[in-house]
């Protein structure tokens, strides 16, 4: 692979002519086997920023490229090298599933190299692929779409909330897919307003709030700023002064239980609790709600600078 990154976005916008601003001047790179988490609620520009991506929409302003080509003036050569699954999935009802499988399969220049993998991990047998998609669960037509999308081994995967309608254990083995993909070389962008897929599967975040990019960080940066939830018992009565450190928030004190907020690396905290030979610790799992909904609301202070 090149330099050039696997999607490039640049000042990129989309507004309508009733004065509706989509999205604006939004400036974001994807690099070669990365794993993208793009972020936000319905109607902040999560699927307009992907159709732009595709050539579906086209910019008000600004550029957007795959692998290098452009999509207002390379659309075919940009889409060659992409696996899209979309939010809203659209399939012929009145044919098989195999009989899909094999025709989109027919109109893409790459061979379906992972066709049968994806069906033994999404759970899709002969009977299934036998049967009319007219007859197909909601999953099930999630299940056919995903391995129309990647059983070619597209070097970008573009995924819209791919794991609507999966069972956690189908949803788990996709992810296991995606990961391995991406080690492989393959880039993942991943939207979704599920934080737990996200935080299971990306290297990086992106969160879009009423169409602008709001921030894009390591997910690993945001694991060290969020907080934790932290209970202490003790044997006798404590001072708080005693294990006082930077990061700790909404201290209260009921008997010899000591409740309170941390942020940030717990290791200074443990160990002076550590001098104080407390009965029990409970901290509770972080998670990456918590910084998400503050960032969202506008609360920056969680998050560490760019």
């Amino acid at each position: 692979m090149t330099d050039v990154a696997a999607i490039r976005a640049q000042g990129l916008g989309k507004s309508y002519s009733h004065g509706v601003m989509a999205l604006e001047d939004v400036d974001l790179e994807v690099a070669h086997g990365e794993r993208l988490g793009f972020l936000g609620p319905n109607g902040s520009g999560k699927t307009t920023f992907i159709r732009l991506a595709l050539g579906i929409l086209r910019p008000t302003a600004g550029s957007v490229a795959i692998n290098g080509h452009d999509l207002a003036t390379d659309r075919i050569a940009a889409l060659t090298d992409v696996g899209y699954v979309p939010g809203d999935l659209g399939l012929v009802r009145e044919v098989t599933g195999a009989r899909m499988l094999t025709a989109l399969g027919r109109l893409h220049p790459r061979p379906p190299v992972l066709r049968e993998r994806l069906l033994g991990a999404l759970e899709l047998d002969d009977t299934a692929l036998g049967r009319r998609i007219s007859e197909y669960s909601t999953g099930m037509r999630r299940k056919l779409g995903l391995v129309a999308a990647l059983q070619h081994d597209p070097p970008v995967i573009i995924l819209d909330e791919p794991a609507a309608g999966l069972d956690p254990v189908v949803q788990a083995r996709l992810l296991e897919m995606l990961e391995e993909r991406a080690q492989a070389g393959r880039t993942v962008f991943f939207s979704s307003h599920m934080l737990g897929e996200v935080d299971e599967l990306c290297d990086r975040v992106a969160m879009v709030r009423e169409g602008r990019l709001l921030l894009v960080r390591d997910v690993a940066e945001l694991r060290r700023a969020r907080l934790r939830t932290v209970e202490v018992l003790f044997d006798g009565d404590v001072a708080p002064s005693a294990y006082m450190v930077d990061g700790i928030a909404d201290l209260r004190v009921e008997g010899h239980v000591h409740h309170f907020t941390m942020a940030g690396d717990p290791g200074a905290l443990l160990t002076r609790l550590g001098a104080l030979a407390p009965r029990d610790i409970t901290i509770e799992s972080a998670r990456l709600e918590d910084v998400f909904r503050s960032l969202y609301l506008g609360d920056h202070s969680q998050c560490p600078e760019s």
